[in-house]
């Protein structure tokens, strides 16, 4: 067992508990079937551990075995639905991003078979790589170590439909975490600055406001970085 599988659930609940609504939210959602926390918000627990700061969205995927029971909490929480076919649930100010595992992007436009481990093997960068079953406990972390190991970033799973923004979020991550870039990633960073320079700084600098709802780096930053990989 990881040094810190232990503490990801009391975590995890700690972070939901600040609000009765939200960890009763949780408790309702995973009568439905088993909740893989995948993301941020697993991710910092595992890195900070108990510095870890209440995420900005909470990411599950879930192993539905109660499709019914989901349906009825449609119908008391409100919820989007984006374009990907997630749900976005606001529970007291707290965002909840949830998943059909079956029906993720990468299971269905990609020969990756739909499983708890798999979902670990779907993310385009390896620091994204770990998911939590929170009703078993369970920890899938593999491609998550590996970038810590090597103290890399690199691309797990090419096929996304999202490639800039997680170049975006490469760069957060490489300020964030302390990690360089695997040749294999740089050389997609600059395959898309080649292309068209002005534009890809452009996209990543108003990323970061739909994606983040901030200004991690400004158009000059963005350039400088570029140029350096």
């Amino acid at each position: 067992m990881s040094k810190y599988e232990k503490s990801i659930k009391h975590q995890l609940i700690c972070f939901l508990e600040k609000d009765s609504n939200t960890l009763d939210f949780i408790d309702e959602l995973s009568s439905v079937g088993d909740l893989l926390f995948f993301g941020g918000s697993v991710r910092d627990i595992c890195i900070f551990q108990e510095k870890a700061v209440m995420p900005r969205d909470f990411d599950i995927a879930i192993k539905f075995e109660q499709k019914d029971r989901f349906n009825s909490l449609t119908e008391r929480y409100s919820y989007k639905q984006n374009r990907f076919g997630g749900y976005k649930f606001i529970v007291s100010n707290v965002e909840f991003d949830i998943w059909d595992l079956e029906n993720t992007w990468a299971f269905k436009h990609t020969n990756l078979t739909p499983s708890e481990a798999n979902l670990a093997k779907s993310v385009f960068l390896n620091i994204d790589g770990i998911v939590y079953n929170f009703n078993k406990d369970i920890l899938y972390d593999e491609v998550f170590k590996s970038s810590l190991k090597d103290n890399k970033l690199d691309i797990t799973l090419e096929a996304n439909p999202q490639i800039e923004l997680n170049l975006l979020r490469a760069l957060v991550f490489k300020d964030k975490y302390k990690l360089g870039f695997s040749n294999k990633l740089k050389n997609v960073f600059k395959d898309f600055h080649y292309k068209n320079s002005n534009q890809l700084i452009e996209n990543l600098y108003e990323l970061q406001f739909s994606h983040y709802n901030m200004e991690y780096f400004s158009k000059d930053c963005i350039k400088e970085k570029l140029d350096y990989i």
